[in-house]
């Protein structure tokens, strides 16, 4: 029986916005957008860190 491959779809390339017709505001506003995305892709990368580490630290005993 032949199964067919899991595709997973790939994300689309992130593309900056344009900032040259934005105002201070709006301005403001995308970049606490952004500290909040950035802070949120931290907090993933250090739940796999720690996930990897425990899953190491249980395999090498």
């Amino acid at each position: 029986m032949d199964e067919d491959p899991i595709r997973i779809p790939r994300e689309q390339e992130w593309t900056p916005r344009v900032l040259d017709d934005m105002s201070v505001d709006a301005l403001n506003h995308y970049a606490q957008q952004l500290e909040e995305e950035l802070e949120r892709v931290r907090g993933a990368i250090h739940a796999k860190t720690d996930y990897l580490s425990k899953a190491d630290s249980l395999f090498k005993s």
